[in-house]
């Protein structure tokens, strides 16, 4: 096992889970919401600052929209749609912008 001395400016994790029954990232566009966000962080060359990873169950499954969650920053959103990507773009412009 070998450390990773990298580290990110952000690391966003967004839920795109999906089940069988009941409610589901995956039955509210987590997927998209990820590819997304992901396709612009690629885009504009900021892998190295800013990670996206999709993920699994986060705990708060709901009909209305993905679980997402920001770190250093511990922030924890869920209800993110579609009409919130923009917002999640300008959050990552930003961050970047008043890094060191």
């Amino acid at each position: 096992m070998h450390p990773i001395s990298s580290r990110p400016l952000k690391h966003i994790l967004i839920c795109v889970n999906d089940r069988e029954k009941g409610d589901c990232c995956a039955n509210v566009h987590g997927q998209e919401i990820y590819q997304e966000v992901k396709d612009f962080v690629k885009g504009n060359d900021l892998s190295s600052k800013i990670w996206v990873t999709r993920t699994r169950c986060l705990g708060f499954c709901n009909n209305i929209g993905t679980v997402m969650v920001i770190y250093p920053d511990e922030l924890w959103f869920k209800h993110v749609t579609k009409n919130d990507v923009q917002k999640i773009k300008d959050f990552i412009v930003d961050a970047v912008k008043s890094s060191p």
